[in-house]
């Protein structure tokens, strides 16, 4: 059975999460079906070929062969293929280096059978990574079949690296003075944040609070439920968190939302909500809509702990696995009689220290169970426990960890689409709460015009609201998700747009400039990190060293164009990322390259496609092939809904 790539939606959205997801799915792919067939005989039988003839007499060897560098269309050309194959590429009139195209040179020089040359066909390394060519081609064409524009990104991307390579870090004697430059800050950005991608850690019940309070909503229901007195409103952050605290631990007995929030207490928190919120005289409207907004934002703000808490539970009721954890982790004695919420966070802060991860889920599995088991082992050792005793309590723990949690590579796609659409809602379901969001997206995404005659956008039920922006946010910027849609590339025109449609409404500009400013703040806090700042500084740095010694070209930005341009697929990808017509294809091959030079400067600030690897360059290029390739779809016709495009096109 094949595996069918998943892509929830079109755009940088679905970019994104392919991305995020990439190496599940992918792994997934090349381990079923015919591919792996493929891909198995491929690795047992390339061995054997010693010449070109042997690997154009086995049909099943020459299609991973040709698909790995491109050239599957030319399967049935034996006669060029073979002359590709044993003319090499030393002589300059050999027939891969006549063709013009790089496929048949990459292809001639992976198999060496040109004079002069040694077959690399037993060369297990050199094989492999011809089999990795197809197998990413194979995975692309897949993607293809899904979203043809996510191919393109995705092969883009892969040549791009493969064409310009990433520069050996200790090996700077071939960049420019820029690029050195640039690289050294790089190197220096990455020591001072550090590792981006590390464990994720447990959420904090200050961290949890802090996102509480920003959201309009779910400070209302906690006023409500906790019955805090108006003055609360005046007070300091850090206070009134503190007031929440000290008021949760009396009415819920807990001050931890991932505990008083989880399945089991949620619905007598909301029912506690609504008959405090009924007996202040609030409409029952009102009271609908809060409890709803914020059950849904307070589930995705909790959901993980809470999912982890009922993990590390379940480990804490079981004799084996709590002694287990106790030797391992180095718990307190007294764990076992801790208030459960402390008891979850000493587990999951010990586990990540000795674990990387505080999710059963992973340190369980089959591929890490070991490395666990092994730190038991030697703290049990250390501990002067006899090897017997050791060795009985291992088997016992590796049992019920192979039985209790996942030990398996299948990808949970449904797990993980429901979880990154609970997150995209419940981003939503905050700005529905806030006081002055609402009327700046309404008014940006148009809303209204995706209304029946006589429907009224607030009179809608919250799922109503909730499909009309995600499906205008999609319409107009090729995303739903908020974070995205709030983000440095869509902002500006996210502002745009609102100021576009609200002076077409006849709103004054005093109150476009006072929402305009009111949302920004709040969409920025509520979606953006805390981090803009120190992201702008470093923009700006950026900025400054890409613009230094300028007269330093390096190697020839012109003929690292006249490579992209001896792919076609390459060059259809920076024509739709860079905005320029079909017609620049036309122009003569010199005139063509200035074109893209000038707008590639203008659009990532370099016309040297080998600092487009650099940083986030090739992410942004990616993006910005998406982004207009999705709107190159989109019908022509104009509305004040549609201004947000016009912008973009622009």
């Amino acid at each position: 059975m094949s595996f069918t790539p998943h892509i929830p939606s079109s755009g940088v959205a679905g970019w994104n999460f392919l991305q995020s997801t990439y190496d599940r799915q992918y792994d997934a792919f090349i381990k079923s079906g015919q591919l792996k067939n493929d891909s198995e005989y491929f690795a047992e039988n390339i061995g054997k070929v010693t010449s070109s003839d042997d690997l154009l007499n086995d049909r099943r060897l020459l299609q991973v062969a040709v698909k790995a560098f491109g050239l599957e269309e030319e399967i049935n050309y034996r006669a060029l293929l073979q002359r590709a194959l044993n003319e090499g590429t030393s002589a300059d009139d050999a027939l891969a280096n006549t063709m013009n195209d790089e496929r048949y040179v990459d292809f001639s020089e992976a198999f060496g059978f040109g004079p002069g040359q040694s077959p690399m066909t037993g060369d297990k390394k050199a094989m492999q990574a011809v089999m990795d060519k197809f197998q990413s081609a194979s995975f692309e064409e897949a993607v293809g079949e899904v979203d043809d524009t996510m191919r393109t990104a995705l092969f883009a991307k892969r040549a791009m690296l493969e064409v310009f390579g990433e520069p050996d870090e200790d090996d700077v004697s071939q960049l420019s003075v820029k690029e050195r430059a640039l690289r050294e800050f790089d190197l220096t950005l990455k020591e001072i944040n550090g590792a981006e991608d590390g464990p994720q850690g447990v959420t904090s019940v200050e961290d949890q609070w802090k996102d509480i309070v920003q959201r309009d909503v779910l400070t209302d229901f906690f006023n409500t439920t906790l019955r805090l007195p108006p003055a609360a409103a005046g007070l300091e952050e850090d206070e009134l968190i503190q007031t929440y605290r000290d008021r949760a631990m009396i009415v819920f007995g807990s001050d931890d939302p991932t505990v008083f929030f989880s399945a089991d207490n949620k619905a007598t928190i909301i029912s506690g909500y609504k008959t405090r919120a009924t007996v202040d005289g609030d409409l029952s409207e009102d009271i609908a809509k809060t409890a709803t907004l914020a059950e849904n934002i307070l589930d995705q703000l909790v959901s993980r702990d809470a999912a982890l808490n009922e993990e590390w539970d379940f480990i804490s009721r079981q004799d084996p696995l709590a002694d287990f954890m106790k030797v391992a982790l180095d718990l307190p004695d007294d764990i076992a009689e801790r208030p459960t919420s402390e008891a979850m966070r000493i587990y999951r802060e010990k586990a990540i220290e000795e674990f990387g991860t505080d999710d059963p889920n992973i340190f369980a599995s089959s591929d890490q169970l070991d490395a666990t088991l092994a730190v038991y082992r030697e703290k049990a050792s250390a501990a002067g426990m006899r090897n017997s005793e050791i060795s009985s309590n291992l088997r016992t723990v590796e049992t019920i960890f192979e039985f209790s949690f996942d030990s398996t590579d299948v990808v949970d796609e449904d797990g993980e689409n429901a979880a990154a659409a609970a997150e995209i809602d419940a981003g939503w379901y905050s700005i529905m709460g806030q006081t002055g969001v609402p009327r700046f997206l309404q008014t940006a995404l148009d809303v209204n015009s995706a209304l029946d005659a006589g429907e009224v956008f607030d009179d809608l039920t919250i799922d109503e609201q909730l499909t009309i922006y995600k499906d205008k946010a999609t319409e107009l910027f090729g995303t739903e998700d908020l974070n995205e849609l709030t983000g440095p590339y869509q902002m500006g025109a996210l502002s745009d747009a609102y100021r576009t449609n609200a002076e077409a409404a006849g709103e004054s500009e005093f109150f476009i400039t006072y929402y305009t400013q009111i949302a920004e703040r709040e969409l920025n806090t509520l979606f953006q990190t805390d981090d803009t700042d120190a992201e702008q500084e470093f923009e700006d740095a950026l900025e400054e060293l890409r613009t230094m010694n300028d007269e330093d070209d390096g190697p020839s930005a012109s003929s690292q164009w006249f490579t992209i341009m001896g792919q076609q697929a390459m060059t259809d990808f920076m024509q739709v990322a860079l905005g320029l017509p079909k017609e620049v294809g036309q122009m003569d091959i010199d005139q063509a390259v200035e074109v893209y030079k000038r707008k590639a400067k203008d659009v990532l600030g370099t016309d040297k496609p080998s600092e487009f690897i650099a940083g986030d360059k090739m992410d942004d290029l990616v993006n910005l092939y998406l982004t207009r390739a999705q709107m190159n779809s989109i019908n022509s016709g104009y509305s004040s809904g549609n201004a947000a495009l016009m912008m973009l096109r622009s």
